[in-house]
């Protein structure tokens, strides 16, 4: 399994992928990053699970995280010195882009918004989980 993080001033989002299936994702309020500290160390992915965004936390329940991808953003430095596992820092330049294409590939609009072109939708949530899913991807030499 494959994690992915982007860390933000005021959320961090969590992506967790088998290949490239998005199987658990969250969007985490960044003072309570020790929690996801303490998931990671623990292997207790239930601990994210009233952040949930996509998936199911029974997809990756008793499964550790083989690789970790960080994003490189603003807010990453600091998120790492708190940070004490072993990962990579991914380039994170133009995820969000890639994750508003991934939300509407998962959630497809209906009826009359099918005809509105995908750079003048907005998602109806915040897609940090799925900038984080964008940098896994991209890490691991997929496309979003």
């Amino acid at each position: 399994m494959i994690a992915g993080i982007d860390p933000g001033r005021w959320k961090i989002g969590v992506a967790f992928a088998d290949g490239d299936a998005l199987l658990f994702s969250a969007i985490i309020p960044a003072e309570k990053r020790t929690v996801l500290i303490k998931s990671f160390e623990r292997g207790d992915w239930s601990l994210l699970e009233e952040w949930r965004q996509e998936g199911s936390i029974k997809n990756i329940e008793g499964r550790r995280a083989e690789k970790i991808y960080i994003g490189n953003g603003t807010s990453s430095r600091e998120f790492a010195r708190e940070f004490p596992f072993e990962y990579s820092k991914t380039d994170e330049y133009g995820t969000t882009l890639e994750a508003r294409k991934i939300f509407w590939r998962l959630h497809p609009p209906g009826g009359i918004m099918k005809l509105v072109p995908l750079s003048l939708r907005t998602p109806p949530r915040n897609i940090d989980d799925l900038a984080a899913y964008a940098i896994i991807l991209r890490a691991e030499g997929f496309s979003a």
